[in-house]
C-alpha cells in the first residue's frame, strides 16, 4: 500500500489571495479617475483616497511575499507559494510602474554611452 503524503497548500493558497488583492487594488490607481483619487478623505488637506489606496496595495502584496515565504519554510507546494510571491511583487511594480521605466531608461542610455 503506497501512502502519499500530499503536502498543504493553505498558506499559498491564501498568499495568492492577498496578491490577486493587491494586485487589483493597485491597478484602480491607475483606472479611477484622478479627480476621485486625489480627492482629500476627510475633505480637509491631508490623506487622499490615492494614498489610502497605494497603502493598501503594497501591504497586501507585503503580506502575500511574507506568506508565501513561510509556505516554503513549512514546506508547502511550492507553485502557489511562488504565484503568491509573483503577484504580490507585481502589485509592487504597478505601484511603482514609472521607477522601473526610470532605471530601464538610465540601463538603456549608460549602454549607449559604455559601447
Amino acid at each position: 500500500m503506497n501512502d502519499i503524503v500530499q503536502r498543504t497548500r493553505r498558506l499559498g493558497i491564501i498568499g495568492s489571495i492577498f496578491g490577486l488583492l493587491a494586485l487589483l487594488i493597485a491597478a484602480l490607481t491607475h483606472l479611477l479617475p484622478q479627480e476621485l483619487l486625489y480627492k482629500n478623505v476627510t475633505g480637509t488637506a491631508g490623506t487622499t483616497w490615492n494614498d489610502i489606496v497605494s497603502t493598501s496595495a503594497a501591504s497586501l502584496g507585503l503580506i502575500a511575499i511574507t506568506l508565501a515565504v513561510f509556505a516554503v519554510i513549512f514546506k508547502e507546494e511550492k507553485l502557489l507559494a511562488g504565484i503568491a510571491a509573483i503577484l504580490g511583487i507585481a502589485a509592487m511594480a504597478v505601484l511603482v510602474w514609472w521607477a522601473v521605466i526610470i532605471v530601464v531608461i538610465a540601463i538603456i542610455i549608460l549602454n549607449s554611452l559604455v559601447s
